[in-house]
């Protein structure tokens, strides 16, 4: 069978296994994110008495919902939900969904244990390991490494969160400003949900929004996506209710930077504009909505914890067995630097193969943290000031912004 044809029957199949499984369904749709969206719109007016056009909410709500659009990567998940034997098992990730991580708030797959191979050996005598005392008792047995810190995950979010800011402020069009903020709204409320992200809870008597933390940013390739679902779904706990306060505030930023940019006539005084703006922005991110103490920034990302992995005892396949114990699966550590960016490499060159146009770019392990000493006294951080391209981009507006993919910024 030639390849198109696989896919149509892959398509057609997928098609019939969501139409039939509620669960399945509910999981690979976005309804979450736009009743979030559609629910801090209405607190927005209420309590910063800033009002949506409802055309322009209705262009963020596409916005919101095009990250999580059914294609044909979509079908990879579809074909790990029914994967036999994956108890415990890293699931293979396509580059598509390698390089859109960072967009749903999730890390770089973790590579796989070293093999006793000559060539693993030597990479194996330069990764970072973590202490024993780190590592959880209950743990799954497998010896995954990470690409990334959970510092370079939140540079990654942060970097992004500017671009899409940028480009939505100076655009001309009203429907694809408000469609490109709708991306950065889904990329955050991700981080809100308990298979993507953990955080600790809100504390304070009310449990107050803009005190809970990340503690471990998960990654794909080893989620069992039936636990997945669930998450994705959740809507009556404190995670719903802090992301839905968060987009309300993140509103009122957005059409204030909005209003200013478009007063502004040329590119130089719209660039000037759109960086403060977007630095009013960054700082609600790394103070309220990203916060993570400083240990937990420079662990390995990756893995996913005991209900939500792959070992968590609800194997995919397997359902008709008996339960298994949860277990968390942790990176190890951290691969050597020369195989993080080895492996970047790999995943662009795969995707220039693919003919895909979307360019993958990761801060590097080097990169500061953006959020410390952030503040409205102090410049924006370079890697999260708006460039020359991407407003010339916007005051076109050009259809390249209507896609999801940005092209990376240099990095210093």
């Amino acid at each position: 069978m030639r390849r198109p044809n696989r896919i149509l029957v892959c398509a057609a199949l997928s098609g019939s296994i969501l139409a039939g499984t509620p669960g399945v369904a509910a999981a690979y749709s976005p309804d979450n994110h736009e009743l979030y969206t559609v629910r801090g719109a209405k607190l927005c007016e209420r309590v910063h008495a800033v009002k949506l056009p409802e055309k322009t909410l209705r262009k963020m709500i596409k916005g919101v919902r095009e990250p999580d659009d059914l294609n044909h990567h979509t079908f990879q998940m579809i074909r790990q939900r029914f994967e036999p034997n994956s108890y415990g098992k890293q699931r293979d990730i396509s580059v598509e969904r390698i390089a859109a991580q960072a967009i749903h708030g999730s890390p770089n797959p973790t590579r796989p244990k070293y093999r006793n191979l000559a060539g693993d050996r030597e990479k194996l005598a330069k990764a970072i390991r973590m202490s024993p005392a780190m590592l959880m008792p209950d743990r799954f047995p497998l010896d995954v490494y990470s690409f990334d810190t959970n510092r370079a995950v939140r540079n990654k979010i942060l970097i992004t969160a500017s671009q899409y800011l940028c480009v939505s402020f100076a655009h001309k069009k009203d429907g694809q400003s408000a469609r490109k903020f709708g991306n950065l709204i889904h990329m955050i409320g991700d981080t809100y949900s308990a298979s993507h992200v953990q955080r600790s809870e809100p504390v304070g008597s009310a449990g107050k929004c803009g005190t809970e933390k990340i503690e471990w940013h998960f990654s794909m390739d080893l989620i069992a996506w039936k636990l997945h679902v669930a998450a994705d779904e959740e809507n009556g706990d404190w995670r719903f209710r802090c992301i839905t306060e968060h987009t309300s505030s993140l509103m009122k930023l957005w059409v204030k930077g909005r209003e200013a940019v478009r007063k502004e006539i040329g590119r130089q005084a719209k660039l000037r504009r759109a960086n403060q703006h977007v630095k009013e922005s960054m700082i609600l991110l790394c103070n309220s909505i990203l916060r993570e103490d400083a240990d937990v920034l420079e662990r390995p990302a990756g893995g996913a914890a005991a209900g939500y992995s792959s070992a968590s005892g609800t194997d995919n396949w397997e359902f008709y067995r008996k339960k298994k114990p949860d277990q968390a699966i942790q990176p190890v550590g951290l691969t050597e630097v020369d195989e993080a960016i080895a492996f970047r490499k790999r995943i662009n060159d795969r995707l220039r193969e693919n003919g895909s146009k979307i360019r993958f770019w990761y801060p590097s392990r080097g990169m500061k943290d953006l959020c410390r000493g952030i503040s409205r006294r102090k410049p924006l951080p370079a890697p999260l000031r708006c460039t020359a391209q991407e407003i010339d981009w916007a005051m076109q507006g050009s259809d390249e912004v209507r896609t999801m993919w940005i092209p990376g910024r240099a990095q210093p």
